[in-house]
Parts: structure tokens; C-alpha cells; sequence
């Protein structure tokens, strides 16, 4: 018989607000960018619905923060197949925003984009909508 206490987990609880369509001019790094994006319009956290463009080049990583591994990916030309993540400014600006991308002769990489390693080629198109914080509940996970 278990008689350790069920572990307890934090559930945010919000409702989505503003949507943000932007493009991104040659030379902007992705992540930076969408920092600025949300500092500029106000918004303290924001989920990243998709971002479209090329890279001059890309850095992504993988693995935990104190074994993270990355991989450059040469170009200039190189596609972003998708990106996904979160912006918050709560005590300093945060970001987790991973992606997939293809190098010029076609190959496939994933992992999180690193800030300041994967700047616009041409252009990148971003949407981001506004994540509003309600509260946070505490509950039990069954052991």
C-alpha cells in the first residue's frame, strides 16, 4: 500500500485576447523579434500561433538546459516549416519556441530556436495571440 501524498500540480487558467500579425524584415532575429513584438504592443504573454520565412541561417537546440546540445543549420535560405512556443515578459523576458526547419537540400531539423542565431532571410511572417492570466488552481496527480 502507497501511503506517499499524490503529487500536486499548478493549472493556469486565462482566456486568449489580441491577435498580432507581423512581418519580419531581413535581418530580425525570430526570437528577439517576437519579444519586441509583445513589449511594443503591450502584451505580457503571448502564445506563438505560427511564423512562415526564411533564415539567413538557424541555430536550434535540444535536450535539457544543462545538457542542451544545438545544431547549425547553414544557408542563407533555409525554411521555416513551422514554429510554436510562448513569449511571457513575467521577470524578464522568457521565451520556448521550437520549430521545424529544412536546410537548402531539403533536410529536416527541430529543436528550440536559440535567440539571437536565426535571423530573417527575406522575410518571416508571424502571428501571435495574447495569453491572459486568470489564476492558477492546485491539484493532485493519482501516484
Amino acid at each position: 500500500m502507497n501511503t506517499s501524498a499524490s503529487p500536486a500540480i499548478t493549472v493556469e487558467s486565462g482566456h486568449y485576447g489580441r491577435l498580432v500579425v507581423a512581418r519580419l524584415k531581413p535581418g530580425e532575429d525570430l526570437v528577439e523579434a517576437l519579444i519586441q513584438l509583445c513589449e511594443s504592443h503591450g502584451i505580457r504573454r503571448a502564445v506563438v500561433r505560427s511564423a512562415v520565412g526564411s533564415l539567413l541561417e538557424a541555430r536550434l537546440a535540444h535536450g535539457s538546459a544543462e545538457a542542451a546540445q544545438s545544431v547549425n543549420v547553414p544557408g542563407p535560405g533555409v525554411e521555416i516549416l513551422n514554429a510554436f512556443g510562448e513569449v511571457s515578459l513575467d521577470d524578464g523576458a522568457r521565451t520556448s519556441i521550437s520549430g521545424m526547419v529544412a536546410d537548402t537540400q531539403g533536410r529536416m531539423y527541430a529543436g528550440y530556436f536559440v535567440p539571437g542565431a536565426n535571423r530573417s532571410f527575406i522575410t518571416i511572417e508571424v502571428t501571435l495571440q495574447e495569453w491572459i492570466v486568470e489564476g492558477w488552481t492546485q491539484e493532485s496527480v493519482p501516484a
